[in-house]
């Protein structure tokens, strides 16, 4: 009984991350004034005039919970699952680990810096601007193209898609499916990354930014209604 109620308390945690998630993209549409560009060009962020730097913190706070930290509990219960089903299981969640300290190390690191150069560059004079634009694009690219769509996104790729094989395997076949879809979004904005293709980088990130969110409530809700050690 124990068990039932550490699986559905781990439902909850995961639902909760989900909402966190979807509070992440509405905050930051409005930092923005809800331009939609800003959510795959990060420099738009300094640029657009009325950029709420409040907002824009609380943004990737809830980046740093929702995506990444509130799932750590819904890794190390599936990891339990699958350690006698795979030899594969502690590797599989190592890549679950390093996704979600990755990602919060990532969104951490913006919620200090972001507030601090968009408000120095609104009062500094057009030469100061450049400097502070050009610190801005350097940090973006640290965080976004290589903490996060380069290197998380492998490891997201590899826990999710194996994740929803063996979900799959063992006839939970919605959220096996759910699980693998949400990995493979992650897998080619990863290769996006490797490969330099742009087009591939916004649409798979854009998948993966709704996929997140829809997985991460669909498991929680599924914690809830069964019991996960029965097949």
């Amino acid at each position: 009984m124990n068990l039932i109620k550490e699986q559905k308390a781990i439902g909850a945690i995961t639902i909760l991350s989900g909402l966190l998630a979807f509070a992440c993209m509405v905050a930051s549409l409005i930092a923005v004034n809800f331009n939609f560009d800003a959510l795959s060009d990060p420099m738009l962020i300094l640029s657009t005039a009325g950029t709420n730097t409040a907002v824009a913190k609380w943004s990737m706070i809830f980046d740093m919970f929702g995506y990444y930290l509130l799932l750590l509990p819904i890794i190390y219960l599936l990891h339990d699952w699958m350690k006698d089903r795979s030899a594969w299981a502690n590797l599989v969640t190592f890549c679950g680990i390093a996704y979600v300290l990755i990602g919060s190390i990532g969104a951490s690191i913006l919620a200090v810096v972001w507030p601090k150069l968009i408000n120095a560059y609104h009062l500094a004079n057009e030469t100061e601007q450049q400097i502070l634009k050009a610190n801005f694009s350097l940090i973006n690219d640290v965080v976004y193209g290589g903490l996060w769509n380069l290197l998380e996104m492998t490891f997201a790729a590899t826990w999710w898609i194996f994740t929803g094989y063996q979900l799959r395997k063992n006839n939970f076949y919605y959220i096996g499916w759910l699980t693998m879809l949400t990995g493979i979004s992650c897998l080619g904005d990863a290769l996006a990354g490797i490969l330099q293709a742009g087009w591939l980088h916004e649409a798979s990130l854009n998948i993966y930014l709704a996929l997140a969110i829809i997985w991460a409530i669909s498991i929680g809700i599924f914690m809830m209604s069964k019991k996960l050690n029965k097949a």
